[in-house]
C-alpha cells in the first residue's frame, strides 16, 4: 500500500480557517454570477477539527456548506445567506484533508480535498488512472463525482459509479462508513449526495492501470435540415462508442434579425490504442475554449489527459446560460430537433439582448457560437438514486444509454440582464419537453423545475430525502434550491 500526505501550510491555514466571530464571508461560483454572503469560511486542518467544528454547531443548527470549487451554474452549492437566515451560515472548505492510499487491488482511499489537477497526475504517477472523466479538471473530485459529473461513452459511466466506498460525517458530528460491500443499497443513495446527506471526509474508488487513448477531432459538415441534421448526429451516435459532438450552432444574423442554424459540426472520439510513443494531446483540446475546433487532428496520451484538458484554471470565465439535459438515447433524434427548432424560434426575444454595436471578439475566445452552442454526449446508465442517468423508470426495451443536449447562451460581454434572460430562455425546456422524452437536468447546470417533476424522474426521491431527514435532522446542509427541487417541506420555513 501506498500513502501520501498533504496540507496547506500553516501559515496559510491560520490565515483561512475563521472563528464565529469572524466577518462576513462572500462567495461566488466560477464564473462569478451565483454568489452567498456567509457568516464566515473555515478550513479546518484535520478531519478531527472538522468534527469537533460540526458538533459545536450542530446544537446552534448553523448553516453548513461544503464547496469545492465552486464549478457550477446553478444554485446546488450556494450557501445560505446571512441576510436570508436567522441562522448562522458558514461554508467549508476540506483543502487539507489531502491523505491518499493505494491499495494492491488498484482502489484508491483518498480525502475530500483532492482536486482533478492534483489526483489525475497522482494516480499517474502510480500506474493508475480513473474510467472517466468529464471535459475539466479544475473540480474536487468528490464534488465532481456526487453531482453525477461524466463523460462521454456508451459503455462509460458518470464519475459517481467509481465510488465503492464513503465516510460521511453527519449534522450532529458523527462518521459514517458507506461501502458497496455491507451497504450497496446506500452507497446508491449516497453517492449522489448533492451536498446533502453530510460531509464527504473520505472516499475509496476503483481504479485501472494506466493506458493510452487515442483522440481524433474531426470536422464534419450537417445538413441545413433540422430533422436531417438530428438524424445526422444521431447516427454518430450509433457509430462511435465514445464521441463528443460540438455543434451545431446558432448565429445572430444581424441583417436578417434571426438566429441561422450553423449545421457545421466537431466530432471529438476516443479509441483503445497500443500505441506507447510520445504523449501529444495535453496541449490543445477542442473542449471548453481550451483549443480550436475547427480543424482535423489526432493525438495520443493517457487516458486522463486525452479526455480531459489540462490547465488547472478554466479556460473560459465568461457568463453563459447552460443546462445540459439526460434523456434515453432512444429519443435523440426527435428531442434533438425539437430543441434545435425551438430555441431558433426565440428570435425575436433575444433581438433586444444582441448588441450590434460592439467593436472586437468581446470574451467569446474560440467558441463557434456568437449565441448558442449544444454539445451532444453519451453515458451509460446506473443505479445511483439520484443520478441523471438512473434507470428506474425507463421504458422495458430501453437500452439503458442516455444522450445529453448541452446548451450554452453565450453573451459578448458578462451581463446579467442578458444572464437572467437566458436563464428565463433556459427555464423553458423541462415544462415543454421534459415528460414528453424523459428529460432528467443535470444537478450543477441550471435547473428550474420543483419536487412535482423530480419524483417523477427519480423514482428513489422520497427514500432519499428520508435519508437526508436522518443525517441532517436541523437542515443544515439545506438550502432553498434544495427544499423546493426534491421538496424537502421540513426546512422549508427556513426560506420563507
Amino acid at each position: 500500500m501506498i500513502g501520501l500526505r498533504t496540507s496547506l501550510p500553516a501559515a496559510i491555514v491560520s490565515f483561512l480557517a475563521v472563528s464565529s466571530g469572524a466577518e462576513a464571508y462572500r462567495w461566488f461560483n466560477w464564473q462569478f454570477d451565483v454568489t452567498c454572503e456567509a457568516t464566515g469560511f473555515y478550513v479546518p486542518s484535520n478531519e478531527s477539527e472538522l468534527v469537533n467544528f460540526v458538533q459545536y454547531h450542530y446544537p446552534r443548527k448553523t448553516m453548513l456548506k461544503p464547496v469545492g470549487n465552486g464549478h457550477g451554474f446553478g444554485n446546488l452549492t450556494t450557501c445560505v445567506s446571512e441576510e436570508d437566515t436567522e441562522r448562522e451560515s458558514y461554508i467549508l472548505s476540506l483543502t487539507n484533508l489531502k491523505h491518499l492510499d493505494i491499495h494492491d487491488n488498484n482502489t484508491v482511499t483518498f480525502g475530500g480535498g483532492w482536486d482533478l489537477v492534483d489526483l489525475m497526475p497522482t494516480l499517474e504517477k502510480n500506474g493508475l488512472q480513473v474510467a472517466n472523466l468529464g471535459s475539466e479538471k479544475v473540480q474536487n473530485y468528490i464534488g465532481a463525482a456526487t453531482t453525477g459529473t461524466h463523460g462521454t461513452g456508451k459503455q462509460h459511466q458518470n464519475l459517481a459509479t467509481q465510488i465503492l466506498g464513503l465516510r460521511v460525517l453527519d449534522a450532529k458530528g458523527e462518521i459514517h462508513e458507506i461501502t458497496k460491500e455491507s451497504t450497496p443499497d446506500l452507497l446508491q443513495a449516497y453517492s449522489i449526495a448533492i451536498g446533502a446527506l453530510g460531509i464527504i471526509v473520505e472516499v475509496t474508488i476503483q481504479a485501472e492501470p494506466l493506458a493510452y487513448l487515442k483522440r481524433t477531432t474531426k470536422v464534419v459538415e450537417g445538413s441545413s435540415n433540422i430533422t436531417e441534421l438530428y438524424q445526422q448526429i444521431a447516427d454518430f451516435g450509433n457509430k462511435y462508442e465514445q464521441v463528443n459532438i460540438v455543434g451545431p450552432t446558432l448565429n445572430y444574423d444581424q441583417d436578417k434579425h434571426e438566429l441561422v442554424v450553423n449545421p457545421n459540426m466537431t466530432l471529438v472520439y476516443w479509441e483503445e490504442t497500443d500505441y506507447q510513443g510520445a504523449r501529444n494531446c495535453s496541449l490543445d483540446f477542442c473542449s471548453n475554449d481550451c483549443g480550436r475546433c475547427d480543424r482535423d487532428y489526432v493525438c495520443y496520451d493517457y487516458k486522463m489527459e486525452a479526455i480531459a484538458t489540462t490547465p488547472s484554471g478554466i479556460c473560459y470565465r465568461g457568463f453563459m446560460g447552460q443546462f445540459e439535459h439526460f434523456f434515453p438515447i432512444e429519443s435523440l433524434a426527435e428531442a434533438g430537433a425539437d430543441y434545435m427548432t425551438y430555441a431558433q424560434a426565440q428570435s425575436d426575444r433575444m433581438k433586444p439582448y444582441i448588441d450590434d454595436e460592439i467593436v472586437g471578439p468581446g470574451l467569446k475566445g474560440h467558441y463557434l457560437s456568437d449565441d448558442v452552442t449544444v454539445i451532444t454526449r453519451f453515458v451509460k446508465g446506473d443505479d445511483n438514486w439520484l443520478s441523471p442517468v438512473n434507470k428506474y423508470n425507463l421504458q422495458p426495451n430501453a437500452s439503458g444509454i442516455f444522450a445529453t443536449l448541452e446548451y450554452s447562451w453565450i453573451p459578448t460581454y458578462n451581463n446579467f440582464t442578458t444572464q437572467y434572460f437566458f436563464q428565463e430562455l433556459a427555464s423553458e425546456y423541462i415544462p415543454k419537453f421534459g415528460e414528453t422524452y424523459n428529460v432528467r437536468p443535470h444537478w450543477n447546470k441550471m435547473i428550474f423545475h420543483n419536487e412535482t417533476y423530480s419524483s417523477t424522474i427519480y423514482p428513489k426521491m422520497n427514500d432519499w430525502v428520508d435519508l437526508q431527514k436522518k443525517m441532517d435532522p436541523n437542515c443544515q446542509f439545506i438550502n432553498e434550491f434544495l427544499a423546493e427541487s426534491l421538496g424537502i417541506d421540513r426546512c422549508q420555513y427556513l426560506f420563507d
